[in-house]
C-alpha cells in the first residue's frame, strides 16, 4: 500500500510539473496617471472568469501582479478604485493613453467598452545549427479541436512549431495527404479529412530537415463531436420583432396590458414616472427608448415580409424573445409558454414557422433562463406568500415582504429590479426550463439562442443536462450561446453547437474593415487563425457569425456612417459592403441584424434615448444598391460549394490585403480576397488558374483589387503552391 501511495504521489507531482511547464509567468503593471489617487487595483480577466486578483502597490507608485497563464490570447481589465475603466486603450480617467501600456490592443467587451488583450506565448526553442526546428507535435484524438466530424468527413488535425514540417500524411488503410491549414505566431495546424469509418490511424510527418517521423497509433472517439450539416452554408437574419414590421395594428395596444408597469410597484406607485405607450411607426425615439415605447411590430408583419427575406437569400432566422413579457425587448419573461399578445398567438406563430419552412428558412427562438420578469407566476407567488411559496428557492430573496421592482430585495440581472435572477442550481428550476425548451422544439422551432449563458448558477452543469434532454427530442436542434469572448469551454460537444461569434465579427472582422495600419491584413489573418485553431472544425462549420446585433450599434454606424438620422458617406457604405463580403466568406452562417442590408445607422448611447439601433425598420428608406449587394452574396454562397464547406485555410496577409482559402484543396476551392485600404492593391495568387466568381474571367499569377475591394476566386485547375 505504501509503495502504491509513493507511486501515486510521484505521478501527481509529475502531472503538476507538466501542467506548470505549459504555463507562462506573466507580469501585469498599472501605472496611474498623475493626480489620480489610487486606493485599490485588481486584475480581472478571461483566464479566471473575471474574478478578483488583488494587485500590490510598489515603492515607485505602480501596482503589480504576476500570474501563471496558459499560452493563448487573454482579455482583461484592471479594476481601479472599485470601477471598471470603460476602455483599457483610451480612458483619460485611469490611463494616458492606455490604462495598461503593455496591452497589445483592445476588443469590444460587450457592454459598450473595451477589454485589453495580450497574446501569451511559450519561448520558442531555436533549431540546432544546420538542423530542423523541433516539432513540438501535439495531437489528442479525445480533444474536439483535433478530431471532429463536419460535412460527413472526419477532420483530423495536429499542431507543430511553425516551419518544422514539410509534408504530412494520415495513414489508416490508405495514405491521406495532410495540408497546412492555419499559421499564426509560432504555430501551424495541419489537417486532413478522411472517411468517418476510419479506425486506428497514424500521423507521419517529414520535418524541415527531411527526416521522417511517425506518431500514433491513435483511435478516434466512438462518437466524435459532429456538425449539423444543415447549418453550414445558410444565411442568417436576426429579427427584433417589435421593430420589424407592423402587419396587424389591432394588437398594438396589447403591449400595454402585459407591460412591466402593471407589476413593478416601485415604478407604478411613483406619480411622476412616465408610463409605457404606443407610437406610430415613424415617431421619433422618446425617453427610455429601449424598453417601453412600442411601435407594433408583430408576427403578421413577419409573414408579410417572408417573400422579401426569401428573395434576399435568407435561410435562417433568429427571433429575439417572442414570449409574453413586460417590455419591448422581451428579456423579462412573464410566461415561457405563451406568445406575447402584442405579436399574435400560438396559431399565428405556428403559421409563421410553417410558411418559413416552406421557403427553406429554419428558425431559432431566444431563450432566457437566467432571470424572469416580474409577472412570471413563480415570482408573483413569492411576492404573495414569501417563505410559504414553493418557489421561494427559485430565486435569491434577501428580504420579504418587498415591493416588486426593488432590486435590493432580491438578486437581479444587472441590478435591474425588473429582472429577478433564477436559481438554476435548483432541480425544480432546471426541470422547468428544460421542459419549456423541449416544448418549443416540438412546436416547430429548429434551434435555440440562449441569453447570458455564462451568468447562470452552475452554468456548465445545467447546459450539459439541457443539451442531453433537447438532443433526445430533436437531434438536429441548433444550440447557440450568447458568449461574447472566444471560449471553447462551451463547445466540447456536450453543451452548445456555436457561440454568438462576436469574437470573430467584432474583435476581428470589424477591426480589419475599419482600416488603418494597426489592424492590417496580416494581423487579421493571424487572429482568424487563432480562432479556428481553438475551435473544432465541427464548430467552425456551425459558426453563428455576426458583427452587429440588437446589443450593439449598427454596423454602418460602427464603420463611420453616422447615427440614426445621418446620411452616410460613400466610404462608410463601401466598408459595409466589404464587411458583408468577408462575413459571407467565413465558415458557418453570416448573421445580420434587420435592416443592415438597407444601410441604416443607429447608435447605442449610454444616456437616453437608449438603443437607437433598435429603431423600427423604415422599409421605404432602404438602399436598393446595398440590398442588391447582400442578395448577390447570398447567391454566390449558394452557387460556390467552397463557401458552404467547413474548411478554412490561411493564405496571405500583407499590408491592406488579406486572403484565405475555403473548401477542400483542389478544383472548386475558393480564394476569398479583401482590401481594406483606400488605394488599389495587388495579390500574388496561388499556383494554377483562378476564375473570378463575378466576372467569369480567369486569372493566373497576380490579381488587382480596387479600394475597399473584394473577390471570390474559384480554382479551376493547377496545383497548390
Amino acid at each position: 500500500m505504501r509503495a502504491l501511495m509513493r507511486l501515486w504521489t510521484v505521478l501527481v507531482m509529475l502531472l503538476l510539473a507538466l501542467a506548470s511547464a505549459a504555463k507562462v509567468q506573466v507580469s501585469f503593471t498599472y501605472d496611474p496617471p498623475a493626480g489620480l489617487e489610487v486606493r485599490s487595483v485588481s486584475l480581472r480577466g478571461s483566464f479566471n472568469n473575471w474574478a478578483e486578483l488583488p494587485m500590490r502597490k510598489q515603492d515607485n507608485g505602480t501596482w503589480a501582479l504576476s500570474v501563471e497563464l496558459e499560452p493563448g490570447v487573454v482579455q482583461y481589465k484592471f479594476f481601479i478604485n472599485g470601477q471598471w475603466p470603460k476602455n483599457m486603450c483610451d480612458d483619460p480617467t485611469f490611463g494616458t493613453p492606455q490604462v495598461d501600456a503593455e496591452a497589445q490592443g483592445c476588443v469590444d467587451d460587450g457592454f459598450g467598452g473595451f477589454n485589453a488583450f495580450r497574446e501569451i506565448r511559450l519561448e520558442a526553442d531555436a533549431p540546432a545549427e544546420g538542423g530542423a526546428a523541433e516539432l513540438n507535435f501535439e495531437h489528442d484524438p479525445s480533444a474536439v479541436r483535433y478530431v471532429s466530424v463536419a460535412a460527413g468527413r472526419l477532420s483530423v488535425r495536429f499542431e507543430v512549431r511553425a516551419g518544422s514540417v514539410k509534408e504530412a500524411f494520415l495513414e489508416a488503410g490508405g495514405r491521406y495527404p495532410m495540408h497546412r491549414q492555419l499559421s499564426y505566431a509560432d504555430v501551424e495546424v495541419w489537417r486532413a479529412a478522411v472517411p468517418t469509418s476510419v479506425g486506428e490511424y497514424r500521423i507521419r510527418v517529414v520535418d524541415s530537415g527531411g527526416q521522417e517521423q511517425s506518431f500514433g497509433p491513435f483511435s478516434p472517439p466512438r462518437q466524435p463531436f459532429a456538425a449539423l450539416d444543415w447549418v453550414s452554408g445558410r444565411v442568417g437574419y436576426q429579427i427584433f420583432l417589435e421593430r420589424f414590421a407592423n402587419g396587424d395594428p389591432s394588437n398594438d395596444e396589447k403591449a400595454l396590458v402585459s407591460d412591466e408597469y402593471n407589476f413593478n410597484q416601485a415604478w407604478s406607485k411613483d406619480p411622476g414616472a412616465p408610463k409605457p405607450f404606443v407610437s406610430k411607426w415613424t415617431d421619433p425615439p422618446a425617453g427610455d427608448h429601449c424598453c417601453h415605447q412600442y411601435f407594433g411590430g408583430d408576427l403578421a408583419g413577419f409573414l408579410q415580409k417572408l417573400p422579401y427575406l426569401q428573395e434576399q437569400g435568407v435561410s435562417l432566422v433568429y427571433f429575439n424573445p417572442l414570449f409574453d413579457s413586460g417590455s419591448a425587448h422581451g428579456y423579462d419573461t412573464h410566461s415561457y409558454l405563451e406568445v406575447s399578445p402584442k405579436f399574435g398567438d400560438k396559431a399565428l406563430l405556428k403559421k409563421a414557422l410553417t410558411e418559413a419552412h416552406k421557403r427553406g428558412i429554419r428558425v431559432l427562438f431566444d431563450f432566457v433562463p437566467n432571470h424572469t420578469g416580474l409577472g412570471f407566476f413563480a415570482f408573483q407567488d413569492v411576492v404573495r406568500r414569501g417563505r410559504n411559496s414553493p418557489y421561494w428557492n427559485w430565486y435569491f430573496i434577501k428580504k420579504w415582504p418587498f415591493v416588486p421592482g426593488d432590486a435590493t430585495a432580491y438578486e437581479a440581472w444587472g441590478g435591474f429590479g425588473s429582472l429577478p435572477k433564477l436559481n438554476t442550481g435548483n432541480p425544480g428550476v432546471r426541470q422547468y426550463l428544460i421542459e419549456v425548451s423541449k416544448y418549443w422544439l416540438r412546436f416547430g422551432f429548429d434551434g435555440i439562442r440562449v441569453d447570458v449563458v455564462n451568468e447562470l448558477v452552475d452554468a456548465h452543469g445545467f447546459f450539459a443536462q439541457w443539451r442531453r434532454a433537447l438532443k433526445a427530442v430533436k437531434p438536429e436542434a441548433y444550440l447557440v450561446a450568447e458568449i461574447w469572448q472566444r471560449d471553447a469551454s462551451w463547445l466540447q460537444g456536450d453543451e452548445f453547437d456555436s457561440l454568438m461569434n462576436y469574437a470573430i465579427g467584432r474583435d476581428v472582422v470589424l477591426r480589419y474593415v475599419r482600416g488603418g495600419p494597426l489592424f492590417n491584413g496580416n494581423r487579421m489573418l493571424l487572429e482568424l487563425a487563432r480562432v479556428y485553431a481553438t475551435y473544432a472544425e465541427a464548430v467552425a462549420a456551425m459558426g453563428f457569425n455576426l458583427i452587429g446585433s440588437h446589443d450593439t450599434a449598427r454596423i454602418l454606424t460602427d464603420l463611420g456612417g453616422g447615427g440614426l438620422r445621418e446620411t452616410p458617406s460613400a466610404e462608410a457604405l463601401g466598408r459595409v459592403r466589404l464587411a458583408a463580403a468577408l462575413l459571407y466568406a467565413l465558415p458557418g452562417v453570416p448573421v445580420f441584424f434587420q435592416g443592415d442590408e438597407c444601410g441604416f445607422g443607429g447608435e447605442k448611447p449610454s444616456s437616453p434615448p437608449y438603443d437607437l439601433h433598435r429603431y423600427p425598420v423604415q422599409w421605404e428608406r432602404c438602399r436598393s444598391d446595398l440590398q442588391a449587394h447582400f442578395k448577390q452574396l447570398a447567391l454566390l454562397r449558394k452557387e460556390l460549394p467552397g463557401l458552404s464547406s467547413p474548411v478554412f485555410r490561411t493564405f496571405k496577409g500583407e499590408g491592406s490585403v488579406m486572403a484565405f482559402l475555403r473548401g477542400e484543396p483542389g478544383e472548386g476551392e475558393v480564394l476569398a480576397v479583401f482590401n481594406n485600404g483606400g488605394d488599389p492593391a495587388r495579390l500574388e495568387l496561388p499556383a494554377g488558374a483562378w476564375r473570378d466568381a463575378l466576372e467569369a474571367r480567369t486569372y493566373r499569377g497576380e490579381l488587382e483589387l480596387a479600394p475597399l475591394g473584394w473577390r471570390y476566386m474559384v480554382r479551376t485547375g493547377g496545383g497548390e503552391r
